[in-house]
């Protein structure tokens, strides 16, 4: 009897530190995900099953739980072995808009390819990305088929951040637009308030609104701005078909999940048949 219960413990044991150590390897490691949609091919296809890796930047904690009760999610992250590189593929959490307030939707997660780091400043003109002046950046074939397509665009897509009648950006010809580094101080005036104000709201957690083209927090008018986060662009290697900052404008650190390293499993959305091609691909 006693070596039948030192048996089901021995069990139990073995089953729970197998738990425990999945559940470290989820929280400091890699994260996995499935991808839905097309807008990162060909990198990335529909279907793929990816590993992302949490330590190239370092894993990211929510400091309390007060979110589950509708509060803004307060993160930490623990030091990584690098930073994020432009070009990177990243996995990150979609903005929401919840009762006027943009944060983080805690339930969706988005994949798409690093454009430009905090500190940059990104223009598309006609069609191909230009960071602090130089190209090379994002889907180069996709972007000649933006610079040469001459077609009719639907508004809701021709159309870009931050939708205003003063700058009047689609995805043909977009910017210049300063990627703010954590640190870094702005001053704020008639043109930009409405580039800034959604990233300084986050920031703030505060109410912020604009008045004659400038910009208040509460009922205080903002002349400059400190920026305590880092702010990226991101963009699908689909350019016709991706949701990313070119309508969302740029995404906090905060938001990061870590770096997409490479397929781990591929099935057809369709057929439900394994990819074999993609198992184990490198993601770059």
């Amino acid at each position: 009897m006693k070596k039948v219960i030192k048996s089901i413990f021995q069990y139990v044991g073995a089953i729970l530190l197998a738990i425990v150590i999945a559940a470290l390897l989820r929280f400091f490691i890699v994260d996995f995900y499935s991808i839905p949609s097309d807008s990162m091919y060909p990198t990335i296809e529909p279907g793929d099953f990816i590993v992302v890796n949490k330590m190239y930047m370092g894993a990211r904690f929510y400091k309390n739980f007060d979110f589950l009760d509708g509060a803004h999610p307060e993160t930490v992250r623990v030091p990584g072995f690098s930073s994020l590189k432009r070009n990177d593929v990243i996995v990150f959490n979609f903005p929401t808009h919840t009762n006027g307030r943009w944060d983080m939707d805690l339930g969706t997660f988005y994949v798409k390819r690093c454009i430009a780091l905090p500190g940059d400043t990104l223009s598309i003109i006609a069609g191909i990305n230009h960071i602090n002046g130089k190209t090379g950046y994002g889907n180069m074939e996709e972007q000649q088929r933006l610079h040469h397509y001459r077609g009719e665009y639907a508004p809701g897509i021709y159309n870009a951040f931050p939708f205003d009648y003063w700058h009047r950006w689609n995805i043909q010809d977009f910017g210049p637009l300063y990627l703010p580094a954590a640190g870094a101080t702005i001053t704020i005036d008639t043109l930009n308030f409405s580039l800034y104000r959604h990233l300084i709201a986050y920031e703030t957690q505060a109410p912020v609104h604009s008045q004659d083209r400038q910009l208040y927090i509460r009922d205080s008018l903002i002349r400059e701005y400190t920026f305590q986060k880092n702010w990226y662009f991101v963009a699908g290697d689909q350019i016709f078909n991706s949701r990313d900052s070119r309508y969302i404008g740029p995404i906090p650190e905060d938001f990061i999940v870590g770096k997409a390293s490479f397929v781990l499993t591929s099935k057809d959305p369709h057929t439900k048949k394994y990819v074999w091609r993609r198992f184990f691909k490198k993601i770059k």
